[in-house]
């Protein structure tokens, strides 16, 4: 009986490892600027990321943020020094539970760099059809977008960028 319930608890440890290893928002967004690619993509892997399309000048991976299917795109200076990431989050179906994670999201930037004012702007994908689009500048040379696709958080969208209902876009201009 002792050696079942040591390998459970082994067995559970393994699996709330594992769990935790999938979520990659941490790991995206403690990813300082200037980072090099080799160290992006590895930290990223770590965290449970998969490489899709490594070049260059840009990086491209798929993992979770807090539990959403996530797409990461990094862009690199010609230096090959981190200068932009993105995630892109796509909906599990629920439109009230993806607006709760929105604002969430919303307020977590706010505390953290600055209260911001919500825009609507045109959604450039879908003519006739508003995003709400946050933006903050914690210093002169950094730029962070919060953008929530309402259209986007009502069914089970495609693989897509265009069907993603939230982006968070950081830009680092210093280069």
């Amino acid at each position: 009986m002792k050696k079942f319930f040591l390998l459970v608890l082994v067995l559970s440890l393994m699996l709330s490892e594992a769990v935790a290893l999938s979520n990659s928002s941490e790991a995206f967004l403690s990813l300082p600027f200037g980072h090099t690619f080799a160290r992006t993509r590895k930290r990223m892997e770590t965290s449970g990321a998969r490489t899709l399309t490594p070049r260059k000048d840009s990086l491209t991976m798929e993992g979770f943020f807090e539990g959403y299917p996530a797409l990461f795109v990094f862009g690199f200076h010609k230096e090959k020094l981190l200068n932009s990431k993105s995630v892109y989050l796509q909906s599990m179906g629920d439109a009230e539970y993806d607006r709760k994670f929105y604002e969430a999201l919303q307020k977590g930037l706010s505390s953290t760099y600055g209260s911001t004012r919500e825009s609507p702007t045109a959604n450039t994908r879908k003519a006739g059809k508003v995003m709400l689009r946050n933006v903050w500048t914690p210093d002169r040379y950094t730029t962070i977008t919060l953008t929530y696709n309402p259209e986007a958080s009502k069914k089970f969208p495609g693989s897509s960028l265009s069907s993603r209902f939230i982006q968070v876009i950081y830009k680092y201009d210093k280069w």
